[in-house]
Formats: C-alpha cells, sequence, structure tokens
C-alpha cells in the first residue's frame, strides 16, 4: 500500500511510505518505516534524481489522486475572477507542480549540506540584518507559505549572524511532527510552540534572534485578528506577529521570495518598521499582508492554494 502525506495542518511536508500491511502506532515513528527515519534516507539521494521523482509524484497527486483540487481551484476562482477558464487551469496545473517539488526540497532539507544551501538560496542586503545585530537588537521576520520558506531559514541562519527561532503549530501526527522538528532545528534553529513564544519571548536574555513568523493562515481567534482585502476578497489577518514585535520592540522585516529557477531562490529581506510602537498593530498587520499579496501576484504558482485560507 502506497501512503502519501502532502499536508497536514495547514503545514506542507512529504511522507511517502510503503506499507505491506497497517503498522501498530508505535511503530509510525519508531519502526524502520518510520516517516523521519523514511525521509531522511531519500534526502540522501541526488536532488536530480529527486525532482525525477517529483514529476511522478505530480501524475499521481494531480491526475489520480487529485489532492485537494476543489479547494485550490475555489481559491484561485476566487483571487483571480477576471482570468478565463484555461488561464485558471494552467495555473492550478502549474502550482501541482510546484507542490511536488516542494514536497521533495523539503524532505532534501533533511540532509543538505550548507554549500548546496548557499547555491541555492540568497539572501540578499545581509547588511541589514548585520547592522541591527552589532546593536544587540532581535529581530521579527515575516512571511507567508509561498516559495521554500524552510529552505530560506536554513539559509537565513547559515548567511546572517543571527539564530533564527521559529514560531510553530506542533502537528497531531507524531511521525510528521518529529520531521517538522528535525527540519527546524538544523544549523542551529530553534522551534518554539506558537502558544508558548510570546512567554519565550519575553524572558529570553541570550544574544540577539531571528524570530520569524508563517502569517498567512486563517487566525485561530477571530477576535484577536483585524480585516482587509486579500486576494480581492474579506481576509482575517492575526496580530501576532504585530503584537509581539511592539511588547519586545523587535524591527520587523518581510521576506520576499524569488524563484530563479528549479531549487534556486532570491530572499529579499524588506524593513517594515524598525519602530514597531509607532503603528498601530494593525497597520503592521496590513502591511506585511499587502507585501505577501504582491509576492503571490507575481509568482502565483508558488504560494499554497490547498491550505483553507478562507472559511
Amino acid at each position: 500500500m502506497l501512503q502519501t502525506n502532502l499536508l497536514h495542518n495547514g503545514r506542507l511536508y512529504l511522507s511517502v511510505v510503503a506499507f505491506s500491511h497497517r503498522k501498530p502506532q508505535h511503530m509510525k515513528t519508531t519502526g524502520p518505516f518510520g516517516i523521519y527515519r523514511f525521509c531522511y534516507m531519500l534526502s540522501l539521494l541526488p536532488l536530480g534524481f529527486l525532482y525525477g521523482l517529483s514529476d511522478a509524484l505530480f501524475i499521481l497527486v494531480y491526475y489520480v489522486l487529485g489532492y485537494r483540487k476543489k479547494i485550490v481551484a475555489n481559491n484561485i476562482q476566487n483571487a483571480f475572477p477576471t482570468k478565463c477558464m484555461q488561464e485558471r487551469n494552467d495555473l492550478i496545473k502549474f502550482f501541482y507542480r510546484y507542490l511536488c517539488d516542494l514536497c521533495i526540497e523539503q524532505v532534501k532539507g533533511l540532509s543538505m549540506k550548507p554549500c548546496a544551501l548557499h547555491k541555492r538560496v540568497v539572501i540578499e542586503h545581509t547588511s541589514l540584518f548585520e547592522e541591527f545585530y552589532k546593536q544587540n537588537q532581535s529581530i521579527l521576520l515575516v512571511a507567508g507559505h509561498l516559495g521554500n520558506w524552510e529552505w530560506t531559514a536554513h539559509a537565513l541562519a547559515l548567511q546572517t549572524p543571527y539564530t533564527v527561532c521559529a514560531a510553530y503549530q506542533p502537528l497531531h501526527q507524531p511521525g510528521m511532527n518529529q520531521m517538522a522538528l528535525c527540519l527546524r532545528t538544523r544549523f542551529q534553529r530553534q522551534a518554539i510552540p506558537m502558544h508558548s513564544i510570546a512567554q519565550y519571548l519575553l524572558r529570553y536574555k541570550g544574544p540577539p534572534q531571528a524570530v520569524s513568523f508563517l502569517m498567512d493562515q486563517a487566525p485561530f481567534n477571530t477576535h484577536a485578528c483585524c480585516w482587509t482585502t486579500f486576494l480581492g476578497q474579506p481576509t482575517a489577518v492575526a496580530l501576532t506577529a504585530a503584537k509581539l514585535a511592539q511588547k519586545c520592540n523587535f524591527p520587523i522585516f518581510y521576506m520576499e521570495t524569488h524563484p530563479i529557477k528549479r531549487g534556486h531562490y532570491r530572499i529579499r529581506p524588506i524593513l517594515l518598521t524598525a519602530a514597531p510602537n509607532t503603528l498601530s498593530a494593525q497597520e503592521i498587520a496590513i502591511s506585511y499582508t499587502k507585501q505577501l499579496e504582491a509576492d503571490i501576484l507575481r509568482n502565483p504558482p508558488i504560494w499554497l492554494w490547498s491550505h483553507r485560507r478562507w472559511k
């Protein structure tokens, strides 16, 4: 039996696990066919070979399984109502091709060497980060599920003086959560559960950190958000990152993503404000949401259209 998990709780990971029969729960994470172990072994293969697997995975996901096709089609239709049917169908297909590449790239990230990451992900204007670091100033980074956010975090940890600390939602499936944590703690990165991030930052006394948030999911608490128009639709935007930037007085950057070619990215940091308390939390949140919207409109296929952003 071939089991394929592409999306779990809005986070994108890949597990292609072959079972001759269903294993007990404890075997899924500790046995030889555990998700993390299998994916790590897969990650040791050359990336060119893995992209060949991605091409095959696309046929399975798009033509056979039709993974979340209705959600993707509905999201794209609502975001691009003026596009004709053929244009939207082409965009859907391009999205699924990139989705499969992204799955493979996330897996490769489990063992990818620093020299390979330097070649594939370039962080521009790192002097901006160096200036704040010299001032002993932590910073807050916001982005969306656009491009390869895990490779971007790896590159930030390697190409800037900061330790990268990611706020994340723990996954319910133990094997997937193990894989996510292993991925997010490479290169001295840290991963802090979202429900603990405020307490952690207020108590933290160590060297400056770059705290990263992915802020394009539907808020859990619609009372702690603001509303704006995003991709042509009324959209609730969480204020978590904006309020933390104000409480900790962290300069806040949006990380703009530019795909160069298959498996190569250029990341451009955009300083939204160096003084977050001079703006309202709503103004900050709308600012990074508009930056993300512009990013998506430049490169629509590389955003995660398969998540339920509008519920």
